[in-house]
């Protein structure tokens, strides 16, 4: 199997903003002039690799170092002197009572890298263009950031096994697709081992698929044997460009990622024989340089679950028609399911909006409406 760090990303195949450079220029004279770190040891970094040891950065000076983070991340202290640098640990042009937040693969961050140290230490991270999150404890604000500064997110389903039905595929994919605007990235469903189902068996699933997520999100089918719709795959994730694959353990996502990659740098498992899925094999968040002229895609563990909590911006962006109809509504309360004068019922009618997505819609909004008033009964939905 190939060494996975060849096909670390370098700083260059990263893109980081204007915003997030003078975020760097300004941490950097702030640390200085505040006498905490020398400027010419502060560099611009992007976490490329996060495990169970030392996070990975890609520097723009061209080093790829294991660093250790600043003492205020470990204490969570927050607007104090720390050890390496006075607000190190928090995010780069934020208040001084702002949350600390541990970088996450794709943040860009301010690294101090000093001849004195083996290793580099994570000073500030530098503000998020976008942040794949999701719901990780029993309080609204606890969220896991699985891969910052992403264009892209790759929401991956496998075909061929009978657990999948496809009313638990359009779950899983509906709630990704939510997680995916609520995140501000745009969202492309990929299809796995359609080599296993007949051609009319994947054509009726991708048709299905697509009247559920609607017009603009791409629906492909692929097969790593075969390498049908790969090129679609590649399009949608030109150079400059950062994407993240999405999708529970066994969906194929590494197989993927290898064969995009032409080598197995990644390891992947045996399928099993009883549901034709693969078994979980991804223990580190890490980022791979696709081919030219391909950009980066951050390769995550598998998902059992994602629980939907505080994402109405994400609700109202992935159904924005079901969004709009719903405004017409006799009734403010209207449930869109027998009320009289219903706009969305009217527009369903009319063939304006698919059914299906009123079904997933209503189904979401459901649950985060539950989830709102357990954690704070003045959200209403």
């Amino acid at each position: 199997m190939a060494d996975v760090l060849e096909h670390i990303p370098s700083f260059g195949d990263l893109r980081a903003s204007s915003a997030q450079v003078s975020a760097f220029e300004h941490t950097r004279s702030e640390l200085d002039a505040a006498g905490d770190v020398p400027a010419a040891e502060i560099e611009l970094g992007a976490v490329v690799r996060l495990d169970r040891g030392f996070p990975m950065i890609a520097t723009a000076a061209g080093e790829l170092l294991r660093a250790e983070h600043a003492v205020d991340f470990a204490k969570g202290k927050r607007g104090k002197r720390g050890k390496h640098g006075r607000g190190a640990g928090r995010i780069a042009g934020a208040d001084e009572t702002a949350e600390r937040v541990l970088p996450s693969v794709g943040d860009f961050v301010a690294v101090r890298v000093s001849p004195n140290h083996d290793m580099g230490v994570i000073l500030r991270v530098l503000p998020r263009r976008t942040a794949f999150e999701r719901w990780r404890g029993k309080n609204r604000g606890e969220r896991q950031v699985l891969a910052a500064n992403v264009d892209v997110i790759f929401i991956v389903q496998p075909l061929g096994a009978e657990r999948d039905t496809l009313s638990l595929m359009r779950d899983r994919i509906a709630r990704s697709l939510v997680l995916a605007r609520d995140c501000g990235a745009e969202p492309v469903v990929v299809l796995t081992k359609v080599d296993r189902c007949e051609a009319g068996e994947v054509q009726a699933v991708v048709e299905d698929i697509r009247r559920l997520v609607g017009e603009g999100v791409p629906v492909i089918a692929t097969s790593s044997r075969t390498g049908e719709g790969l090129d679609e795959v590649r399009s949608c994730i030109p150079r400059g460009s950062v994407g993240m694959i999405l999708g529970e353990s066994g969906a194929g996502k590494s197989t993927l990622l290898n064969t995009l990659l032409g080598t197995e740098a990644l390891e992947t498992s045996e399928v099993r024989e009883r549901d034709d899925a693969g078994r979980h094999t991804t223990v580190a968040r890490i980022m791979v340089a696709l081919p030219e002229p391909c950009g980066v895609i951050a390769d995550c563990p598998g998902l059992r679950s994602l629980p939907l909590v505080g994402h109405e911006r994400g609700l109202a962006r992935a159904f924005p028609e079901v969004i709009d109809a719903a405004h017409t509504c006799r009734f403010n309360d209207c449930s869109h399911v027998h009320e009289p004068g219903c706009g969305v019922l009217q527009g369903v009618e009319d063939g304006e909006i698919e059914r299906v997505r009123v079904d997933a819609f209503l189904a979401l909004a459901s649950e985060m409406r539950v989830s709102a008033q357990s954690l704070d009964p003045d959200i209403h939905l």
